[in-house]
């Protein structure tokens, strides 16, 4: 029998030196490896699996995986709160009202965005824009019964890459709209 755990649940994570509590969300594991941002490369430290996690002060923790003891866990099925509860907690954003639908907006690069569940042809489905902007949002196809963290992570990454989705090209760019 496996024992499943989400990353998503994680609130503390057992290190040699303690506890250490987790920012609800954060809690990430994948490939180990140290780059550089002056050779634009990383270096694998040979296959080794990693963690990442940003604790309740704010300072991000990154390590080998193997140097994790235990990690403490609690649904996140807590009474009253919500997919957008959670989606708030994993962009650091805040839940505002629009329109008369609740979003997440949060700020990326001195920008502010909007991630709300809206309606489209095919059911609730999450949607992205830039704040004030909703005819320019983007729909990643995850329903609102997919997990949040996918939501999060696809925004993030557009981001990161340099899209901004609801801002209109400056005029004479070449993906400007006449």
């Amino acid at each position: 029998m496996g024992l499943h755990v989400n990353a998503n649940e994680v609130v503390a994570v057992l290190l040699s030196d303690g506890w250490h509590g987790v920012k609800p969300g954060t809690f990430a594991v994948g490939p180990f490896a140290f780059g550089s941002s002056m050779e634009g490369g990383s270096i694998d430290i040979a296959g080794q699996p990693g963690f990442r996690f940003t604790t309740q002060d704010g300072p991000v923790i990154t390590g080998p995986l193997s140097s994790v003891l235990a990690v403490q866990s609690e649904s996140t099925q807590v009474p009253g709160r919500t997919p957008l509860h959670e989606l708030a907690d994993r962009l650091d954003g805040s839940i505002v009202a629009v329109n008369g639908t609740d979003a997440v907006r949060f700020s990326y690069a001195g920008e502010d965005f909007e991630v709300w569940l809206g309606a489209t042809k095919y059911g609730p489905r999450w949607l992205f824009a830039a704040a004030g902007n909703r005819d320019g949002a983007v729909d990643y196809g995850f329903g609102e019964k997919d997990p949040v963290d996918q939501v999060a992570r696809a925004a993030m990454s557009d981001l990161k890459a340099g899209m901004r989705p609801g801002r209109t090209a400056a005029p004479g760019s070449p993906s400007a709209t006449p």
